[in-house]
């Protein structure tokens, strides 16, 4: 189950990472297109946007699960392997349950905008669920992915002193 998990989660983080490519040349695009040929698109602006939001949520449990947010070690350093696992295993929880409440709310507004045909302020004039969507989608994966981590660290090896932290 977590490898299924893992790997959705992982498969999500690459496509956000695509998004975010895709975002740079939207916007070097828009760039171009305004201050050197005069013609600003009407659209770079807004799916860039948009995208952005999509890669942020998407890639935030494969990011969990790599330890790879930002975190405050200068309390959890100081304490044993039995210690940090406890506050790991607090960590987690609180995300998990943080999630759980943002999942709740941003399906409840993601599907009221549905219900009442709501759109961006844009030409483009797209659905704004498309965008709102995003927000349940990705906390519901951060907290099935924190829920995971949480299964995953009692029979296994301590947490680390500065775990996910780039050198």
């Amino acid at each position: 189950m977590f490898r299924l998990l893992d790997r959705l989660n992982d498969a999500l983080a690459l496509l956000a990472a695509w998004l975010f490519f895709a975002t740079a040349a939207m916007i070097t695009w828009e760039v171009v297109a305004r201050y050197v040929f005069t013609a600003p698109t009407i659209w770079a602006e807004e799916l860039s946007r948009v995208f952005l939001v999509w890669g942020t949520f998407l890639a935030m449990a494969a990011l969990l699960r790599r330890r790879s947010h930002i975190r405050i070690t200068i309390v959890t350093n100081l304490l044993g392997p039995g210690g940090r696992r406890a506050a790991e295993i607090f960590s987690l929880a609180v995300v998990a349950a943080v999630s759980g409440v943002a999942a709740w709310y941003g399906w409840t507004i993601a599907f009221e905008s549905f219900e009442r045909g709501r759109t961006t302020a844009t030409m483009l004039d797209l659905p704004q669920w498309w965008v709102e969507v995003s927000v349940p989608l990705g906390f519901a994966l951060l907290g099935l992915q924190a829920l995971a981590e949480t299964l995953r660290l009692p029979g296994g090896a301590p947490v680390p002193p500065g775990a996910g932290e780039q050198h």
